[in-house]
């Protein structure tokens, strides 16, 4: 990382997802960076993940879609980190293919379960951890949430309709935290990557499926647009829909239009 695009000194950083696809890529890259790491992911593997990265970094085991789950760990962070200064959300589920009139509906609220409302409990808790531990002496530190997107969360994708919905609610729901945690005053910047298609085994289950995969993206693009998102240099940018191939480092909050980067219906 360069100076331009890195926090200022070492930051506490939860990334859920963080034993596989972009979120281990992104975790191996903040690792090396210096930032210190707590990884959550719904299997045992995650507590290897942490371990091979070194010392000082944690590991739990994490079910995004039970608001329990999610309380109890940010409950357990609050306990030994006395807070955060970054979450970044990779943790995702495919979901059932195919028609939807041929999709079971249990497994069509499960997708948006763990996809939607995942990103709701991390995002929420996020926040409220942060306004427990703003009693302490902080000067000039914006929070930072980082969601991922995904296909079908700007466009229809065919044959994949509980991932893609899944998807669009959580840019939607991304542009509308942005705005009342503006209301609120509360110096937190949220934002969600359209990361591309990744070598990830998510991609592979969308090529077992017929899904059309156009062009690979190098993992290299979305953690570079993490380390964007976690600098100083996004500070005010917040509630945008950021691909990675957009060119985010000329991105300016005072010059930026309301409506860029974002879901919009195209009028007539």
């Amino acid at each position: 990382m360069s100076s331009a695009t890195t926090l200022a000194q070492p930051a506490r950083i939860l990334v859920t997802g963080g034993s596989r696809g972009i979120g281990l890529e992104v975790t191996r890259d903040l690792a090396a960076a210096g930032h210190q790491l707590w990884l959550a992911a719904t299997t045992e593997k995650v507590h290897e993940v942490a371990s091979l990265l070194g010392s000082g970094h944690r590991a739990s085991r994490l079910d995004v879609a039970d608001p329990h789950s999610v309380a109890a760990l940010f409950g357990e962070i609050g306990r030994d980190w006395k807070g955060l200064d970054a979450v970044i959300h990779a943790a995702a589920e495919l979901g059932q293919t195919g028609n939807f009139w041929q999709l079971d509906p249990e497994a069509f609220a499960h997708t948006l379960r763990v996809n939607t409302s995942g990103s709701f409990f991390v995002a929420r808790a996020f926040v409220q951890s942060w306004l427990d531990a703003s009693q302490e002496p902080e000067t000039n530190r914006r929070g930072k949430i980082i969601l991922f997107s995904g296909g079908g969360g700007g466009y229809g994708y065919p044959q994949f309709l509980p991932y893609g919905t899944s998807k669009a609610a959580t840019v939607r729901m991304c542009e509308t935290m942005a705005m009342e945690l503006d209301a609120a005053r509360i110096p937190i910047d949220i934002n969600i990557i359209a990361p591309g298609a990744n070598e990830t085994s998510l991609l592979a289950a969308v090529r077992a499926a017929g899904g059309e995969v156009r062009t690979v993206v190098p993992f290299s693009k979305p953690i570079a647009l993490c380390r964007w998102l976690l600098s100083g240099d996004s500070d005010g940018i917040s509630g945008r829909f950021i691909h990675v191939n957009d060119p985010y480092p000329t991105l300016s909050p005072t010059a930026l239009r309301v409506e860029t980067l974002k879901l919009r219906r195209i009028d007539l």
